[in-house]
C-alpha cells in the first residue's frame, strides 16, 4: 500500500488521475485496480468517475512495482556508467507481468543504458549500467572474473556462530521450480558456491550481515545463509514463512549496499579502487524484545 496526496490542481476523475499520476502504470494493472476499487480516501473505496480532489490523501492499494515509473536515484554517474538504486519488487531487465523494469526507467533518460549484472527481483541495491559498448565489455568481464566486489546487507533469523566465516559448498538449480539447493559436496549439476559473512549486530531474534557474494550464483546469498539454519527475513521461498508472519515481515530483507571496482587498465582504470555505498532501506525495529 502506497499513501499519497494529490497534487492535481483541479478536480479529476480517479481514472484520469491515476493516469497521470503513475503514467507508467500498465493498462491491465490500471483496470483491474479500478474494477477492485483499490484505492481509498479516508478508508472508502473509489470508483473510476469518482472525482479526485487536490489535496486528497489516498491509499493506494497497487504493487510498488506498477508505481515505479519514471528515472529511480543514481548513486553515481559519469560519461562511461552510472550506478542505478534498485527497488524490491522491480525486475532489472525482465518482467513476465508487463510491470516497467530498472533498464527500461533507465533508459527513458540514458537510451543507450545497459544492466552489466541482475539483482533477483526482491532484492533491492546497486545496479551498474553502461552507457557505451566499449564500457560495456570492460563492465561484463570484470563480474564475470569477479574483480567487482559486491556486498550486501541483510537480516537473517537468529545468531549465526561463528560470528563470521567464509561458507563453501554446491549449488544446484531446478529450472522448472526457480528454486536452488545447496549441498555440502558437489552433486551432478551442481556449481561451486562462496559466501563470506560478517555479523555486524544482533538482538534476541535477528542478526544483521555483511554479506559478500563471491561467486555470483542464482539465489545464492539467500539459500546458503537459509542451509546454515539462519534465513534471510522476509523470504518466503527459503526461509521461515511462520516467523516472517509473526513478525509481519512483508519484504525481503536484503539489499545489495556496495560495489568496488577493480581496473588496471582500459576505459575505466579511473575507478580502480573506487568503492560505492549505500544504506539498505530496513533496521532491526520490530525485531527487537
Amino acid at each position: 500500500m502506497r499513501e499519497i496526496t494529490a497534487q492535481n490542481e483541479r478536480p479529476l476523475p480517479l481514472e484520469q488521475f491515476l493516469r497521470q499520476s503513475f503514467p507508467s502504470l500498465p493498462q491491465k494493472q490500471l483496470s483491474n485496480a479500478l474494477s477492485r476499487r483499490d484505492i481509498k480516501r479516508g478508508g472508502k473505496r473509489l470508483g473510476a468517475k469518482d472525482e479526485v480532489l487536490p489535496g486528497d490523501r489516498l491509499q493506494v492499494f497497487i504493487a510498488d512495482e506498477y508505481l515505479s515509473g519514471g528515472l529511480p536515484e543514481i548513486l553515481y554517474e559519469d560519461q562511461n556508467l552510472l550506478l542505478a538504486v534498485k527497488h524490491p519488487g522491480v525486475s532489472v531487465t525482465e518482467d513476465k507481468r508487463g510491470a516497467p523494469t530498472l533498464q527500461e526507467m533507465v533508459q527513458s533518460r540514458y537510451p543507450s543504458a545497459a544492466a552489466c549484472h541482475r539483482l533477483d527481483h526482491n532484492t533491492g541495491g546497486l545496479v551498474v549500467f553502461a552507457l557505451n559498448e566499449e564500457s560495456r565489455r570492460a563492465l561484463e568481464k570484470a563480474f564475470r572474473e569477479r574483480t567487482v566486489k559486491k556486498f550486501y546487507r541483510c537480516l537473517v533469523f537468529g545468531k549465526p556462530s561463528p560470528g563470521q566465516a567464509l561458507l563453501r559448498g554446491y549449488l544446484k538449480k531446478d529450472a522448472d521450480k526457480a528454486t536452488v539447493r545447496v549441498f555440502s559436496r558437489e552433486v551432478p549439476g551442481s556449481l561451486p558456491i562462496e559466501t563470506a559473512y560478517w555479523t555486524l549486530d544482533s538482538c534476541e531474534t535477528v542478526s544483521l550481515l555483511r554479506v559478500e557474494l563471491i561467486t555470483g550464483r542464482t539465489h545464492q546469498i539467500r539459500a546458503h545463509l537459509s542451509s546454515i539454519g539462519h534465513p534471510v527475513c522476509g523470504d518466503d521461498r527459503y526461509g521461515d514463512r511462520a516467523q516472517n508472519k509473526e513478525f509481519r515481515v512483508r519484504a525481503q530483507q536484503l539489499w545489495a549496499t556496495e560495489l568496488e571496482f577493480r581496473f588496471t587498465d582500459g576505459p575505466l582504470k579511473y575507478l580502480d579502487g573506487r568503492l560505492f555505498t549505500i544504506k539498505p532501506h530496513f533496521s532491526m525495529r520490530g525485531f527487537e524484545s
